[in-house]
């Protein structure tokens, strides 16, 4: 068996040379350009639902006239249960 020895050439080390800097070249380009457009991006569309929800939350609080009442039901199914096992848990205190 013949073993296989690497030796260090100059252009070996030129092509490593090159590759580091391709890729830090890459990575500053994606993280400059990029990054901060999908930041904004995300921001922007965050910025827009947070918006929305507040104006739907203040127009409830318009359309309610001094001491008025109002209840919200939350639909649920009446299948729908939280112990699937059955039963409902109760809080209790022991007496001794």
């Amino acid at each position: 068996m013949n073993p296989v020895f690497f030796e260090a050439s100059l252009t070996g080390l030129l092509r490593l040379v090159l590759v580091v800097l391709i890729v830090y070249f890459i990575f500053s380009f994606i993280m400059r350009y990029i990054v901060p457009s999908l930041m904004r991006k995300y921001i922007n569309d965050f910025q827009k639902h947070f918006t929305e929800q507040n104006e739907r939350q203040h127009e409830d609080q318009i359309r309610k006239k001094e001491g008025e009442i109002t209840i919200k039901y939350v639909n649920k199914d009446k299948n729908e249960t939280q112990n699937p096992e059955g039963g409902e848990y109760v809080d209790y205190e022991e007496i001794k």
